[in-house]
């Protein structure tokens, strides 16, 4: 490991929303699990999506991100609702997606 990867946190509901490019992919891609990354003005964004749950209350952590020399490595993991919670019946699409600043190296998804 070289140093840990500094992740730009963006709240949707009141920061910047994702480039327009983000928006569709994730949407092309949210049915299924998927894993993938792409450039926009200077940032690098990796997205992690577990497809269609049967309910909402699913969350998505960050167990690590760090970079070596020639690589970055991502580990997530899907939490499901919490007992006793009441989730509700529609489905959900639960992913992540981590803003950093742009590195021409490969994502390694662990």
């Amino acid at each position: 490991k070289t140093g840990t990867v500094e992740i730009q946190k963006t709240d949707v509901s009141t920061g910047t929303p994702l480039p327009d490019t983000g928006i569709e992919i994730l949407d092309q891609k949210k049915e299924s699990a998927f894993k993938l990354t792409y450039a926009d003005e200077g940032y690098l964004y990796i997205c992690v999506g577990y497809g269609k749950q049967e309910s909402g209350g699913y969350s998505v952590t960050v167990n690590e991100l760090y970079e070596t020399d020639n690589a970055i490595y991502v580990n997530t993991n899907l939490l499901g609702p919490k007992a006793g919670s009441s989730p509700g019946t529609s489905p959900s699409y639960p992913y992540i997606v981590l803003k950093i600043e742009f590195r021409d190296k490969t994502v390694v998804f662990d």
